[in-house]
């Protein structure tokens, strides 16, 4: 079987624990493009949250970010957006902003957030992992208030992320806003949740790229470590978990790898590329 797509997602995955892209990654990844794989990211950061050592390298065929509901393309340009219903995010936020929470918007490929919010106390109070908090200080863009900056683009919300205080809370918040209508909710944290529309994840958005681009789901590899990737890995036609993946994620994989700090992405795009050059007569 050619492969002609692999994806990648970002945090655990692509990226070392340290939060760095390394030389043996970046490698494989010039040659998959260089041998015409579509390389494509699929994180759950915003577009403008990505690593510039990734979005930079001119690598990537595609980029989706926000949990799937962006595509951009090589450039930047941005070739689909799925929002979350306006009424749906209204409800939404009116329960998270009675609760002990820290909100964060996604809008336009950028993350707000309360500038109050933008400490490392705050982040602390919060249990942030101190891996994540250095994407924090580069990529959060901080608000007089968050209410009032939704009320500006009520429409336009491509993802509510939120990093929760109290386990107990969280659980609440998951059942409820679970109910809602039209929306999706996952997670990449102990202590955060994702929510997005119910017509954009991973998985969703994966498949529209590669009806726009003729590929097949059996031509496809998509490689990931945490909960919201498994509708990618279900989707893709080798679902692959590296080796420091979630419970949840290795159960659904079609099969287990090195992890990320060991080079996962390098030994999978090397081996996609070894198999296709046997495959050619």
């Amino acid at each position: 079987m050619t492969r002609k797509m692999i994806a990648l997602d970002v945090d655990g995955t692509l990226l070392h624990s340290d939060g760095s892209l390394s030389r043996k990654n970046l490698t494989a990844i010039k040659n998959g493009d260089a041998d015409g794989l579509y390389l494509v990211i699929n994180s759950g950061r915003t577009f403008y949250e990505l690593p510039e050592q990734v979005r930079g390298c001119g690598c990537f065929s595609y980029f989706i970010y926000s949990n799937g509901a962006g595509i951009a393309d090589r450039s930047g340009q941005i070739l689909s957006a799925t929002y979350i219903d306006r009424e749906v995010s209204e409800k939404i936020l009116q329960l998270l902003f009675t609760c002990d929470v820290m909100v964060e918007i996604y809008r336009h490929g950028r993350p707000y957030t309360d500038r109050k919010n933008l400490n490392e106390q705050v982040w602390t109070d919060f249990g942030v992992e101190s891996t994540y908090r250095p994407v924090l200080r580069e990529t959060r863009r901080g608000v007089a208030d968050l209410r009032a900056f939704y009320l500006e683009e009520p429409e336009s919300v491509e993802m509510i992320h939120v990093f929760f205080r109290d386990p107990t809370e969280r659980l609440a918040c998951f059942d409820r806003i679970g109910k809602l209508p039209g929306v999706k909710i996952t997670t990449s944290m102990k202590n955060n949740m994702e929510i997005f529309s119910a017509h954009a994840d991973k998985g969703e958005a994966l498949s529209r790229l590669a009806l726009l681009l003729g590929v097949r789901r059996e031509e496809i590899i998509a490689v990931g470590d945490s909960r919201n990737d498994i509708p990618m890995i279900r989707f893709a036609g080798d679902g692959v978990a590296v080796g420091n993946a979630c419970d949840e994620l290795r159960q659904t994989a079609d099969r287990i790898v090195c992890t990320n700090d060991e080079d996962a992405a390098a030994s999978v795009i090397m081996q996609a590329l070894a198999e296709n050059h046997l495959s050619q007569p």
